[in-house]
């Protein structure tokens, strides 16, 4: 059975004809097969005015290659002296068709296998797989003269949708050369960016989790917005509220630039997301999409410098990261030639780097002078590092993302509220469940109760969630606490355990920062630093995506 995507039942498709031919396509054809249903497109025509355009079906077929299909249902007839397409009502009345089906077809399949060439490196001359068009009639039989361009085997009449499966494969082989083959991952991933942004957002399988998963994907086309705004700038500060999508839009920069033949940093704070998203980006980059976190970063190049990072220096020193790191890159980067460097570079986190840091960022560019792109995302109530953050002055004015399109509505409130801010979520948000707040006397009792907490979700009897949808937050040096499994639920206190659902991860709430889950744990416990508590707060409750647990510890020595 193909797959269908939006995720909605075909049953639920308005369009009659729409609705037939879906249900043949995700009965008929194999599970490798995605079908996309109602793509949308919009292309520049040469007075420089958006012309519309539509594609009823798009199949990706892994082992064949692209296919657009346009559907027409009712009646219709060809009449090829009027060189015109009719449809007939139940009256017996004609009305002509304002656009000949095949030529909507095979428009789409250019629009849009175009955009997956500029996708795909050396497809200048041609996509290397086969990519095709043909029209569904499921609600009539094909019979007589057809335009002269069109072949039968492109007719998917009442007949064929009966055996769709045979007649898509048909279609195919009439499209197929000989030096086609099956996709590559390459062909495929672009062929994804080509069809909807890369945002690195986690399928589901719970379906309660998975409706809410589904409308926060659409709301992520708004903060794209932003970035086709700023698609003419080279430097820009963007500020955003937790949730409002600054590191997935950060990461959408990064490989625009790299697309463009930039050679591109995307850096961070936060290890563990550097890890997370190393392994979520396309291997089509190559050397020319660098990810790494500002530590990663000094410790590469200066090896790569022969400067002596850790020599005669106490990483567990203050200064060290504040100054000695620093300097030491700035060092490293005089040695360094332009193949060390960047033309682009994208900070995320940025509310957590210190000043000498970004001091420190000019010399990894290849022409500091005349800097490709730079852009720096952060978010002032995020920062948990630096006493006094300040971003670099020659990005201008900050541009704001107020909105909040990770979470659900009452995790987004109850976020906001916690800092003092008024939540912005759009109308169309899921509303999802309150926030929950369990007291427990001490850290044993937490841990129970997290337990608990997992199993309900984690259950297939229960919840039904994936071990890789859910995490549990513990405060840091908390470690020896930490259990070593769930009862029936196994931990995992690695991350690429936990992306393969060996099980729900366990971390400290600073090593998470950055990440996300569908469903978080979150055990908190009274601390000495009030001064940093609402932001360590609100940083860690704002990683939660649909379900929040908060397991509220009175005394954390027990």
């Amino acid at each position: 059975m193909a797959r269908l995507f939006p995720k909605i039942e075909p049953s639920e498709i308005e369009n009659p004809g729409e609705r037939k031919v879906a249900e043949a396509l995700i009965s008929q054809l194999p599970s490798h097969v995605e079908v996309f249903h109602s793509f949308n497109w919009l292309t520049p025509t040469h007075r420089g005015t958006l012309q519309e355009g539509e594609c009823d079906f798009v199949l990706l077929d892994r082992e064949n290659g692209l296919l657009f299909v346009e559907v027409k249902g009712g009646s219709l007839e060809f009449f090829p002296d009027r060189g015109e397409w009719v449809r007939i009502t139940s009256a017996g009345e004609e009305r002509r068709l304002n656009k000949d089906p095949f030529a909507q077809a095979q428009k789409s399949m250019h629009e849009i296998t175009e955009r997956v060439k500029a996708r795909l490196p050396g497809a200048g001359g041609g996509l290397p797989f086969t990519h095709g068009f043909a029209v569904a009639f499921p609600d009539c039989r094909y019979s007589g003269s057809l335009p002269p361009a069109i072949v039968p085997d492109l007719i998917l009449d009442a007949a064929r949708c009966r055996e769709l499966g045979r007649a898509v494969q048909v279609v195919f082989d009439r499209f197929r050369r000989k030096a086609h083959a099956g996709l590559s991952s390459v062909e495929i991933e672009a062929i994804y960016e080509a069809l909807f942004p890369k945002y690195a957002i986690l399928p589901v399988i719970w379906r309660k989790v998975e409706d809410q998963e589904e409308r926060l994907r659409r709301l992520t086309a708004e903060q794209q917005r932003l970035l086709d705004f700023l698609g003419g700038h080279n430097r820009a500060a963007i500020r955003g509220v937790a949730g409002s999508g600054k590191t997935i839009l950060a990461l959408a920069k990064a490989q625009e630039t790299a697309r463009k033949g930039m050679r591109t940093l995307f850096v961070c704070y936060n290890k563990l997301l550097k890890d997370w998203l190393q392994q979520s980006i396309p291997e089509s980059f190559g050397d020319n999409l660098v990810i790494d976190n500002y530590h990663g970063l000094v410790d590469d190049l200066c090896r790569a410098a022969g400067v002596m990072l850790w020599k005669d220096a106490n990483p567990k020193e203050q200064s060290f990261w504040s100054e000695h790191a620093p300097e030491s890159l700035m060092k490293a980067c005089e040695q360094l030639g332009p193949e060390h460097k960047f033309d682009a570079v994208i900070v995320d986190e940025g509310q957590d780097f210190q000043d000498l840091w970004w001091t420190s960022l000019e010399d990894v560019f290849r022409d500091p002078a005349r800097k490709g792109c730079y852009y720096v995302f952060y978010d002032p109530n995020q920062n948990l590092f630096v006493e006094a953050p300040s971003i670099p002055g020659e990005l201008g004015s900050p541009y704001d993302l107020p909105v909040n399109c990770r979470n659900t509505v009452r995790i987004a409130e109850h976020c906001a509220a916690l800092v003092g801010l008024e939540n912005h979520s759009l109308d169309s948000a899921p509303i999802g469940d309150e926030p929950e707040v369990i007291q427990v006397a001490s850290l044993q009792d937490a841990f129970k109760e997290a337990g608990k907490k997992v199993r309900s979700w984690c259950m297939p009897n229960a919840g039904g969630l994936k071990l890789a949808q859910v995490a549990v937050l513990a405060p840091g040096g908390t470690d020896r606490a930490w259990p070593r499994d769930f009862k029936t639920i196994a931990i995992a206190r690695d991350l690429d355990k936990w992306r393969g659902s060996e099980g729900v991860l366990l971390t400290s709430w600073s090593r998470f920062k950055g990440l996300e889950a569908d469903a978080i744990v979150l055990i908190e416990a009274p601390t000495a630093d009030a001064e940093h508590e609402k932001a360590n707060r609100y940083v860690a409750r704002s990683r939660a995506k649909h379900l929040l647990t908060i397991v509220n510890v009175t005394n954390a020595t027990t």
